[in-house]
């Protein structure tokens, strides 16, 4: 009699156990597991994101998007990432509408 009751109640708490682990393995996105040491070239890069915790990754990292769609890992705190950073936002600032040259005054002959 005993069997009959405890039977489903483990069969309940496996599955309990069960369901929230897969919610978890579909959540992990691509995590960088190391930080590159080398110089990362301004003309390579067209985009960045970070990741951490809050994004679900272990390490602390600026993911840095190639213009061949490649992705790059590198330290948040190193001073080249931190001016790479800075050098795209700018460039994000300015790419709203194209900038048109003023047109060339013709000077005049005295």
């Amino acid at each position: 009699m005993a069997l009959r009751l405890l039977l489903p109640l483990l069969l309940l708490a496996a599955a309990l156990l069960i369901y929230p682990a897969r919610g978890i393995s579909s959540q992990a996105s691509d995590c960088c597991l190391k930080n590159s040491q080398r110089n990362i070239p301004a003309g390579w890069v067209k985009s960045y994101s970070l990741q951490g915790p809050e994004t679900g990754c272990l390490l602390r990292a600026v993911v840095f998007t190639t213009r061949k769609n490649k992705k790059l890992c590198a330290s948040p705190t190193d001073p080249a990432v931190q001016k790479l950073i800075q050098k795209l936002e700018k460039k994000k600032g300015s790419s709203g509408a194209p900038r048109r040259k003023a047109p060339r005054q013709k000077r005049q002959r005295t």
